[in-house]
């Protein structure tokens, strides 16, 4: 995961210290009727007090009940008004009087002091701790106040619920933790004690952290005990069984609930059996839905009855990370979620970190809670009631981005359970009682709905033996159906492993071709894969069956082409189709030649269940060897010149070829997929021993025509030719294709490595004088006139401005490309951006864009002149693409240019904040300082400028990036404003990659920097800063100031005797705190510390805060007055106050203020003590 969350903690209430609050009526406006003495009593009180117990955002007064004193009262005194006395106090004469709904304070004061017998009449005080707040740090865990959690744990149940959290290891000693957590277990070790981690920490504090410890924030259920489940083993990654052994011991354990925040798009039948056991063991399981930004499914998010959790933030949107589609259940907050940590170097610890891992714990921690309130809710029943009361976000119902919204906890508390729908269950023998009975021999067709969670339609049809069944099924765009099929030999209705048919995601068709060994019922299974249902009939499919005993074999064979004769061509209405006698490879052969160089295009139809391919041959190649011999790969193997194969099951096939005269070609249709390595067939669960090539009843379409191209757009490149000296291994011959790609990136290597030499002068010419001219919003429509094809634009921006460009691509085609600036005056074409999306160097280097439809932003210059240049790295395609264009943004108002150079560098001045933006591909700032004074030590402050949500809400998804950045300092030994070649010795790096990789992969940068460096008299130094977005554009701004270490420290005279400041600081009195703001101060040995002294007059618990600047970390200490420790706050990290409450005596005491490192501060710090 990349990012990830933070929490918070509550305080206990102190009888001791409470106070009476402020009147009911201290702001309510005084009545011209007259008004009892009771009442005038009760309008008098402070209103200048009542408003600042108002602004605190507490409730004081009870809004539904009063206090009333009285020697007696009427009979019928609490009917007439409708209120209830719910607890009397006799000894002291007080009634406790619940009010009627709807009957104000004001009305029942006023009533209840007319009556006869009454002393007084007040409303009820509510009094809190006055300590700062319980949990400290709830208010900076949004999803708390988003999702209404105190209002859901006043619904919840008082069960005790466990949950397990399969994840790395949790930091059992944490103090907003430990009293929640069992004993840990390290599934990957059994015999160690558990590795702790942050990602397992966190996790673990989203969903039960404490609540009222005074410690952080709290989990969405506080009451929750916490079974942790190491099953990384201080390793980056973890494997199935290793999982599956983890979750085999939560059900060992009893867990109620099991969170895992991991996943991958292997499908293990391994991790699938133990998921499957625990579901059927009563145990709910939440997992986290991915980070890819994709619509794949991830595991074990979507294995059946996983509830499967996409990720939103503070403003109810979808994460730009999240998985999204139909595997997704529901969305729950997971962006900038704070939570507890383990820190390497600080320990137990809080931070904000971002995931589908972050939201995945919110949901499970809110099934933790159904389970408190209703313990024998079923997972099934758990996860009907967070979808039926979840909030639309997108769509009305259940959509492919949200699923079925984002988790009400409040709602799903509410939920009346006698409301749960139906759960779809049946036995074996109901099953095949109740099946529908289809028609042999003939095409059924069944449509279908679900409206109950996890319903399966069931089918049933007698099979002789060798009898075959050819079952389709295509459902509603937004759901993902499969089949499950049975076979029960006669007299047999033993439960059987079923076969379980899901090839194909949403809006697809499935397919499959069933063969029974011996005679026996086929009951066929129809069901959504995610167990998803629609109440309103939307969850909809039509369903195919026929059967047949004797397949519909084709003769094309090797030794019996088909002949094309002349184009069109189609085999429409020849019933050919895809299928052997032994359940093989089929391999229909056509052959064609061309009495002139023609384009020709062959589409083959998709058919549902199978993998097609086409692959054309040379006739003389396949002809060097007997028909016998050629599936015999031992024996010979042809090489295909020209290849295509369905992506998916059932997808159709396309294949364009050149063809050429006095060649005669062979075009090879077959149900076998690429023989390429591939990883599919562990992604998809392995290999089964059962499995075979996958055929159909069902015929196949080839149609074949000419294809005539309009006329290469610009005439680029001239050059086509096959490479020389390309094809080393004749053993392994490459085609033109392969070769030709290898080159392209050989080329875009070298560009890389050396983009000022784009192309010889000669070429360059030819490119500028043939691009094709266009403007910004002006779509372009071209092909690839040939395999290797290279279109070039040319483009001169009306304005400075971010332009959107996408390449929308035609079948087969996976077009790339570079935007590169013409410089004049070297002739030379400078690669400006790639046209590729993802942020690592290789993507900028070799490719395609990962979303495609997202637009790739780039910033272009007014009057200067680009080239786009378009290639395509996928198939050979005869259709066209379209390079479109769109201006995303201006360029900022505040953005400088004329700092680009080291003769133009800013002047900088301590104390002044310097505010710009990195824009272009090309921009470096430059700063300079100049020390004019003696050698000092100087901080440097670089930030980048977060935007509020109102802000990014205006800006295109393309531009929501935050600024990264790296830079240098470097000393100008000799004043002449330069950056001599002797002076990069002295350069002091930040924000840097550690090494290659991390520069590839696009993961360095930085977006904050606070650094220090000695500045030597009458030197200066440039401070240069780097854009480290790779690719993409941010316009956020970023901030740098400088500051001097000049300030007097304001307790150097003070020493420590006997652990006791000789000469502390005195704090200011301000309302009701106790406050100071000092420096921490450089040059100090070991790092500055600066001492406080506090007289306590009484008992009571004492609140501190200390807020530093972006980047220190705090550390306040307590010394009492024989200078023991009596308490030390360094629980949370930089940008983060400390605070914390400590109970002390009357006495004095001391104040001990310091940063974890030892750090300077440039701003000054602020000490609260209330």
């Amino acid at each position: 995961m990349k990012k990830w969350m933070k929490r918070s903690i509550a305080l206990v209430a102190s009888a001791s210290l409470m106070v009476p609050a402020a009147s009911a009526y201290a702001t309510a406006p005084e009545k011209t009727t007259k008004h009892t003495e009771v009442e005038k009593s009760l309008i008098a009180s402070n209103k200048e007090q009542a408003l600042k117990y108002v602004k605190n955002d507490k409730e004081w007064i009870s809004k539904d009940t009063i206090i009333v004193k009285h020697t007696g009262l009427a009979k019928n005194a609490h009917k007439n008004i409708g209120s209830k006395v719910i607890r009397s106090i006799p000894s002291l004469g007080y009634d406790v009087i619940q009010l009627k709904k709807g009957i104000s304070l004001e009305k029942a004061v006023s009533y209840y002091a007319k009556q006869d017998g009454v002393k007084s009449v007040s409303p009820s005080y509510v009094y809190h701790s006055f300590a700062n707040e319980a949990d400290p740090k709830k208010k900076d865990m949004y999803h708390l106040n988003l999702l209404q959690m105190d209002k859901a744990l006043e619904l919840a149940g008082n069960h005790e619920v466990k949950v397990a959290v399969i994840d790395s290891g949790v930091d059992f000693k944490h103090p907003d933790l430990k009293s929640q957590v069992l004993p840990p277990y390290n599934a990957a070790a059994p015999a160690n004690t558990t590795y702790t981690g942050d990602h397992g920490t966190h996790v673990a504090g989203i969903i039960g952290a404490a609540k009222d410890n005074n410690i952080g924030g709290h989990g969405i259920n506080p009451n929750a005990k916490l079974l942790p489940i190491d099953v990384f083993n201080g390793e980056e990654g973890a494997n199935d069984f290793v999982i599956a052994q983890g979750i085999l011991y939560a059900i060992e354990q009893g867990a109620d609930v099991i969170n895992m925040s991991l996943g991958g798009y292997g499908e293990s039948p391994l991790m699938k059996d133990a998921v499957k056991q625990a579901i059927d063991k009563g145990i709910t399981i939440v997992a986290a839905a991915g980070n890819e930004s994709t619509d794949e499914y991830s595991f074990p998010a979507s294995y059946e009855g996983v509830i499967s959790v996409g990720s939103t933030n503070d403003i109810n949107k979808l994460s730009s990370y999240s998985n999204y589609g139909p595997s997704v259940d529901v969305v729950a907050p997971g962006e900038e979620i704070y939570s507890t940590v383990h820190d390497e170097k600080k320990g137990s610890s809080f931070v904000k970190f971002s995931g589908t891992s972050m939201a995945a714990p919110v949901v499970a921690g809110v099934a933790s809670l159904l389970k408190s309130k209703h313990p024998n809710l079923k997972p099934h029943e758990v996860e009907a009631i967070l979808e039926m009361t979840a909030n639309n976000l997108g769509e009305k119902g259940y959509d492919l981005t949200y699923g079925h919204g984002l988790i009400n906890p409040v709602k799903a508390l509410q939920f009346n359970v006698n409301n749960l729908p139906k759960e779809y269950s049946e036995t074996t023998e109901e099953r095949i009682k109740n099946a529908k009975v289809l028609a042999k021999n003939t095409l059924n067709s069944e449509k279908g709905e679900f409206k109950q969670p996890n319903e399966k339609k069931w089918y049933k049809v007698d099979l002789d033996a060798n009898e075959y069944a050819q079952l389709t099924l295509k459902g509603a765009n937004k759901y993902d159906y499969a089949l499950e099929l049975y076979f029960y030999p006669t007299d047999n209705k033993e439960e059987i492993d079923p076969i379980h048919v899901n090839d194909v995601r949403v809006g697809k068709q499935e397919g499959y071709l069933y063969k029974a060994d011996q005679k026996g019922t086929l009951l066929v299974g129809v069901k959504d894969y995610n167990g998803s249902y629609n109440l309103n009939g939307e969850s909809n499919y039509v369903f195919t069956a026929q059967t047949t005993k004797d397949l519909p074999i084709d003769s094309l064979e090797m030794d019996k082409k088909e002949n094309i004769q002349q184009f069109p061509f189609s085999t429409k209405g020849k019933n050919y189709t895809l299928l052997s006698k032994d359940q093989q490879r089929d391999q229909d052969y056509f052959t064609f030649s061309v009495k002139e160089p023609t384009t020709l295009r062959f589409d083959l139809s998709g058919i549902p269940g199978v993998t097609a391919s086409m692959e054309l041959y040379l006739k003389e190649d396949l002809d060097a060897v007997p028909a016998e011999n050629v599936n015999d790969e031992e024996m010979y193997e042809a090489y295909p010149i020209q290849t295509s194969y369905s992506a998916d099951k059932g997808d159709g096939v396309n294949l364009i070829v050149d063809a050429i005269p006095g060649a005669e070609y062979v075009l090879n249709v077959s149900n076998q997929g690429s023989s390429a390595f591939s990883l599919d067939m562990f992604f998809s669960g392995g290999i089964e021993n059962e499995e075979t090539v996958s055929e159909s009843i069902i015929p196949y379409t080839l149609k074949g025509e000419v294809v005539t191209l309009p006329e290469d757009e610009d005439g680029l490149p001239l050059n086509e030719g096959m490479p020389e000296g390309d094809v080393e291994n004749e053993l392994l011959p490459l085609t033109q294709y392969q070769a030709k790609k290898d080159n392209q990136i050989n080329d875009i290597f070298n560009m890389f490595m050396n983009p000022g030499a784009m192309g010889n002068p000669e070429d360059i010419a030819l490119i500028m004088g043939q691009a094709v001219p266009f403007d910004i919003g002006q779509d372009k429509k071209a092909y690839f006139q040939t395999e290797f094809d290279e279109d070039y634009f040319l483009l001169k921006p009306k304005e400075d401005a971010v332009y959107g460009f996408q390449v929308k691509n035609g079948m087969n085609q996976i077009p790339t490309g570079t935007i590169f600036e013409y410089d004049e005056e070297t002739n030379e074409l400078l690669a400006v951006s790639s046209l590729s999306n993802d942020m690592g160097l290789l993507s900028l280097l070799l490719g395609s864009t990962s979303n495609a439809n997202d637009a790739k932003a780039v910033a272009l210059k007014k009057d200067k002149t680009y080239v786009v240049k378009v290639m395509n790295q996928g198939a050979r395609s005869a259709e066209p693409y379209t390079l479109k264009t769109s201006k995303l943004a201006a360029i900022p108002s505040d953005y400088k240019s004329d700092n680009n150079t080291t003769i133009n560098a800013q002047a900088v001045q301590p104390g002044t904040i310097y505010q710009d933006h990195i824009i272009y591909q090309d921009d470096i700032d430059y700063y300079y300082y100049k020390q004019r004074g003696q050698d000092e030590i100087m901080s440097l402050l670089v930030s980048s400028v977060p935007m509020t949500n109102e802000q990014l809400n205006q800006l295109p998804k393309e531009l929501q990036n935050a600024f990264k950045f790296s830079g240098s300092i470097i000393e100008d030994t000799n004043g002449n404003m330069e950056i001599d070649p002797k002076e990069l010795e002295t350069e002091i790096q930040f924000g840097q990659g550690n090494n290659i990789i991390e520069q590839l992969l696009g993961i360095f940068g930085t977006t904050d920097v606070n650094t220090s460096f000695k500045a030597k008299k009458n030197h200066g130094y440039f401070i240069i800063i780097n854009g480290m977005n790779l690719g993409q554009v941010s316009i956020h701004p970023y901030t740098l100031s400088m500051y001097k270490h000049n300030q007097v420290d304001e307790d150097k005279d003070s020493e420590l005797i006997n652990g006791i400041p000789t000469k502390p600081s005195k704090l200011t009195k301000k309302e009701n705190k106790w406050v100071a703001t000092q420096y921490l101060n450089a040059g100090v040995p070991f790092g500055d510390k600066d001492y406080f002294e506090l007289n306590i007059d009484s008992k009571r618990d004492v609140f501190f805060s200390l807020q530093t600047e972006k980047a220190l970390d705090g550390v306040i200490r307590i010394i009492d007055a024989k200078g023991k420790t009596v308490g030390t706050f360094d629980l949370y990290g930089a940008d983060d106050p400390e605070v914390g409450t400590v109970e002390l005596d009357k006495g004095t005491y001391y104040i001990e203020v310091s940063e974890v490192n030892g750090k300077a501060s440039t701003q000054p710090y602020t000490l609260e003590v209330q």
